[in-house]
């Protein structure tokens, strides 16, 4: 199944969505994001389903190598001119980020990876391609430094559901998404795993990562904050 992302008007479309909600927020996510992840200026950070490039470019603005990987060709194209329009230099990979040791190549390791937004994570093809994911990321990572991905949390998901609901399978954690009946463009679709918190705790752990902590989180507002049942989403933090 091809991702919506590689659908120009659909990803021009939630790129104006994404700028209306969260590019306020992102200078208070990256400098949690800093702390969380460690770093210092100069290292170097994977930013996993960067699309446009809103926190590449404001990593890159505080002095970080920037290596950002998309599915989109467009958000990549969006993100090299955001780039060159704020006077900074980002990495632009073009590909599924299922396939890291493909896009990079050997021998590359990061002092820090990060993906925000349910950036890829989730629409691979089940758990076990998570799982897969979650296993390059760490392969890629130096020892020691750290991964945050933001992803749905399932809790909510499971207590929304009423009898009829077709959208989500409680029994495996799947929700279906396509395009509403007023889209005009090629139709599209999307399944999505949901995790709830102890099993991205497994998933993480099974990959190799140590010390997994997961927070609650919200646009421009990560804080390390406890996780609410009913929070949209959730951040899960794990060390290499």
């Amino acid at each position: 199944m091809s991702s919506p992302w590689e659908d120009k008007r659909f990803a021009e479309e939630s790129l104006k969505h994404i700028d209306a909600r969260f590019l306020p927020g992102t200078f208070q996510e990256v400098s949690f994001l800093e702390r969380a992840l460690g770093l210092e200026p100069k290292e170097s950070i994977l930013d996993l389903g960067c699309g446009a490039g809103r926190h590449a470019i404001e990593f890159a603005r505080r002095g970080y190598k920037v290596v950002g990987i998309d599915i989109s060709p467009w958000l990549l194209d969006v993100a090299r001119e955001r780039a060159d329009k704020a006077g900074v230099q980002i990495t632009c990979v073009q590909g599924s980020v299922a396939n890291l040791e493909e896009l990079l190549g050997e021998g590359i390791a990061f002092d820090g990876a990060i993906s925000i937004c349910e950036s890829g994570f989730g629409v691979l093809g089940g758990w076990k391609e998570d799982l897969a994911f979650l296993k390059g990321v760490r392969a890629v990572l130096k020892p020691k430094r750290r991964f945050v991905l933001t992803t749905f949390n399932g809790l909510r998901r499971y207590r929304q559901w009423r009898e009829g609901d077709k959208r989500f399978s409680f029994v495996d954690g799947i929700q279906k998404w396509t395009t509403p009946p007023d889209w005009d463009g090629v139709p599209l679709r999307e399944e999505e795993r949901m995790y709830i918190p102890s099993e991205m705790r497994m998933l993480f752990e099974m990959a190799g990562f140590k010390d997994v902590r997961i927070y609650g989180c919200a646009p421009g507002r990560f804080e390390g904050q406890p996780l609410g049942i009913d929070d949209i989403e959730m951040m899960v933090v794990g060390t290499a």
